[in-house]
């Protein structure tokens, strides 16, 4: 005779399971959605702009699926079969699906504060560390912010204990871009390697290989970076219907490849054995990029972006025209200082000194986000003042040179050869040998473009791309997987 369960549900006068602080008679219990239906009115509402009504049901979707665990999943895993288990690791991924959703709506809605409560609430939705670690998770996206807060991100991630104790594949990943320079090289390659080995997500999978590869190079290992980039592109190219966020990688995947063998002869590799591959390479990302300007996923923030990687590209290649086209094209979307420094850069290889000094002069460090595009400032602007041979320009280009920053082996090296440049032209004056150095100096792989190959934000504030269709993307999967 098979067992026989009852449907465990709330009373009509108890809090609602959604985390809303309602009660459920008055709250989820009329619109509870059953196996047929769940997620489907969810996404139809999201579609429609209904965000109250998508609110509803996302937080319907939530409490069908939590009765269905207590009913079912709860009472079958006390028998203590270690296969039943695994029902348990199901379920807290499919319910997280479900809550990640109400954050969305909660975010869309404006009323993101109210979320990090409404966690709280769910947390005994299901009564395992694992789930409980899922609210952390969501809780430390939530902490990022529209500011991109990640040292409240890293704080909250952090009750999880040392990243070294994570075990969940989808956990693992966002702890580790977060903290990220706080770990030393050999545990930060450790723990991407880690991740490799568990992830099932194609575009985490081809980010960490590419943050590989920039770390390998960073620190001399042209050839380990060369290898991991080889792999990365493998990756990519297999992807059958790539999204527009693994598409973006592959394209970095391609610049990097090719910035490398454009720098082949700074770094200890020959440098004419490797001219035609950084060209075939640059090409190929180039292309890739133009291409996905033409995705409608992109904000505005993320299509300055990628004018500006585009650009990055076109300066290896030596195009400067298209260099100061897509410079100028991403300072009419976002007028980032870094992308004004670039600008001057451009200005002066065409030969504009006076408007190059102009932008260059009317920055300053304290207008840059980070130590990377502070390194590339300075970089900069101590080649301009090399070249205009202005000594006050000289002293501060070597009182920039001094400031601390993190640095890490390669870019060091090269803030020390511009130092060693700078202190001559103090003493000699300006000259056409010492203006080559100086470029020769400041034109490797952009620091600041590195950089931002380095983070990866999670879909949910996008990564330049619009969160609207980032979220409807990722309604219309879950939806299917519901299926």
């Amino acid at each position: 005779m098979k067992p026989r369960y009852t449907q465990i549900i709330p009373a009509d006068g108890e809090e609602c399971w959604c985390g809303s602080t309602f009660a459920f008679g008055a709250c989820c219990s009329p619109f509870l959605p059953g196996s047929r239906w769940i997620g489907n009115s969810f996404q139809e509402n999201w579609k429609q702009g209904n965000y109250e009504k998508a609110l509803k049901s996302a937080r319907a979707d939530v409490t069908q699926y939590t009765i269905w665990h207590k009913s079912h999943t709860e009472r079958i895993a006390h028998v203590g079969n270690p296969q039943l288990m695994r029902l348990w690791d199901v379920d807290v991924e499919a319910l997280f699906d479900y809550v990640e959703r109400l954050g969305d709506v909660y975010f869309r809605l404006g009323r993101r504060e109210e979320f990090s409560s409404v966690l709280e609430r769910l947390r005994e939705n299901i009564r395992t560390k694992r789930w409980r670690d899922k609210i952390v998770h969501l809780n430390a996206i939530m902490a990022l912010g529209e500011d991109w807060d990640e040292e409240a991100a890293y704080r909250e991630i952090t009750k999880l204990g040392p990243i070294a104790s994570v075990s969940d594949k989808r956990i693992l990943p966002f702890y580790l871009n977060l903290a990220g320079d706080k770990l030393g090289l050999a545990e930060r390659i450790s723990q991407i390697d880690r991740v490799l080995q568990t992830t099932e997500d194609d575009s985490t999978r081809i980010h960490q290989l590419v943050v590989k590869a920039i770390l390998l190079h960073s620190h001399y290992d042209a050839d380990g970076s060369l290898k991991v980039l080889e792999e990365a592109i493998k990756t990519g190219l297999e992807f059958e219907k790539p999204n527009t966020y693994e598409r973006l990688k592959l394209a970095q995947a391609y610049s990097l490849m090719g910035s490398i063998y454009h720098d082949a002869g700074s770094i200890g590799l020959d440098a004419s054995k490797f001219k035609e591959a950084s060209k075939v390479n640059l090409e190929r990302a180039a292309e890739l990029f133009s291409n996905l300007l033409k995705d409608e996923n992109w904000n505005h923030t993320g299509i300055a972006d990628l004018y500006h990687q585009l650009a990055g590209v076109y300066r290896l290649l030596g195009r400067w025209e298209l260099v100061l086209e897509n410079e100028q094209a991403a300072l009419r979307r976002n007028e980032l200082p870094i992308y004004k420094v670039f600008e001057a850069e451009v200005f002066h290889e065409l030969g504009e000194n006076a408007k190059a000094l102009s932008i260059i002069d009317g920055l300053s460090l304290a207008d840059f986000a980070d130590d990377w595009e502070k390194a590339d400032f300075i970089l900069h602007f101590s080649r301009l003042a090399v070249s205009s041979g202005d000594l006050a320009r000289l002293e501060q280009a070597k009182d920039l040179l001094d400031v601390k920053l993190k640095r890490e082996p390669i870019f060091r090296q090269q803030a020390l050869e511009m130092m060693k440049i700078v202190l001559e032209a103090i003493n000699v004056g300006q000259s056409a040998s010492l203006d080559q150095k100086a470029k020769k100096a400041s034109s490797r792989s952009l620091l600041s473009l590195l950089n931002s190959v380095l983070i990866l934000k999670p879909n949910i504030f996008g990564v330049g791309i619009d969160v609207n269709k980032v979220i409807e993307g990722a309604a219309e999967h879950s939806a299917t997987s519901d299926e």
